[in-house]
């Protein structure tokens, strides 16, 4: 079989059909050297853009991990050259497994989906997902401390439902209505932080026995009992009272997760639910909560507005790229009408022992109605 080579400029005009080989082929595997720089025959060409380089995934080792830095994301590619076959698209934030270092190019291990049409009838017969060897530019990479968020991302979401009707946004969207969002330093983070407001009232003689929490009201109480019923796991903890809203407050802790109760203190009745803490503004006008969720890698923030003792849902948005620590005391709404919080753009929420990061960024959220 003749050997050529591959011109770079003439690499991605190459179209070669190769019906020989089956995806049960003996494909090249991850010790095979590519050397553009050196002929390669068409038939090998064709069996990488067929069945890529496979891997043994066990018995690979990895080098390192890197992020892909590139705000509009890196290509993986077939050969470590700009020219070859697109393979996937990884986007900003992405960690990679290096398991080869070349001279511009990480070679990275990933599951990789392919489909085969057989028959070359134009119908797909097979579809195969494995573990391949891919390419990235190394430019496109870098360490996780250099992701981070910048003032585009804060308004990015991914859904949004306003008076029940909802859209999703598969590429996001910015939010330009109702929330306006300022990226800010640690400085004035910590400088506003003695000027955070606080409307909850502690009554110490309300407690928990024997695991109900009872309330008492005007003319009955009102009881709350936990529960652990083949891990539907309720338990429930007393937080205080909303003066000016006439409304207690009170956590509950499931198997995964927690969420909080606004419950009226005349006749008992829930009032509101709320996914994370309610923060309420200096005017007490509206209630915001923002909660980190770990399942979607994205924050679900719901706006409310305070009407008498009503709380009415105004907007619920899903923003993709940030998540906001979960100490309570780095979310507040200090009296210059902002609500500060102590965030981490989402690829580096987590870090590689599986624990928050607490290098956090900031930001802080106006009301814009």
């Amino acid at each position: 079989m003749s050997s050529f080579k591959i011109p770079t400029y003439i690499f991605s005009s190459i179209v070669l059909c190769l019906t020989t080989f089956s995806y049960h082929s003996a494909v090249a595997n991850q010790n095979v050297i590519i050397d553009l720089n050196k002929p390669i025959s068409a038939a090998l060409l064709a069996q990488y853009n067929r069945d890529g380089i496979e891997i043994d995934y066990d018995d690979t080792t990895v080098l390192k991990h890197v992020y892909v830095t590139a705000k509009d994301g890196a290509i993986a590619r077939q050969l470590p050259s700009g020219a070859a076959r697109k393979v996937k698209i990884y986007t900003f934030g992405e960690k990679l497994e290096v398991i080869e270092d070349r001279q511009d190019w990480y070679a990275v291990q990933d599951r990789i989906y392919r489909e085969y049409d057989e028959d070359n009838d134009g119908v797909v017969e097979t579809s195969i997902v494995k573990w391949e060897k891919v390419y990235v530019k190394k430019v496109q990479t870098g360490p996780i401390n250099t992701i981070a968020l910048t003032a585009e991302d804060l308004n990015m979401i991914s859904y949004l439902s306003v008076a029940g009707d909802s859209a999703y946004f598969e590429d996001g969207e910015a939010l330009n209505d109702y929330l306006q969002f300022e990226l800010i330093d640690k400085a004035l983070f910590e400088r506003k932080r003695p000027l955070a407001v606080n409307f909850l009232s502690t009554d110490k003689t309300i407690k928990k026995k024997n695991g109900v929490l009872s309330i008492q009201l005007a003319k009955d109480s009102v009881k709350f009992v936990d529960s652990d019923i083949e891990g539907d796991t309720e338990d429930y903890r007393y937080l205080g009272k909303f003066d000016f809203l006439d409304q207690h407050l009170i956590e509950v802790q499931y198997w995964e997760g927690h969420g909080y109760k606004m419950v009226d203190a005349i006749e008992g009745h829930l009032k509101q639910e709320f996914s994370d803490y309610p923060y309420i503004s200096p005017n007490k006008q509206y209630i915001i909560y923002a909660y980190a969720n770990p399942y979607e890698l994205n924050t679900d923030l719901e706006l409310y507005k305070i009407e008498g003792n009503d709380i009415t849902p105004i907007i619920l948005a899903g923003f993709k790229n940030w998540m906001p620590s979960t100490e309570k005391e780095d979310i507040f709404w200090a009296r210059d009408g902002y609500l500060y919080l102590a965030v981490n753009h989402i690829a580096t929420y987590w870090t590689a022992d599986g624990n928050i990061n607490d290098q956090f960024q900031y930001i802080r959220i106006k009301v814009n109605l």
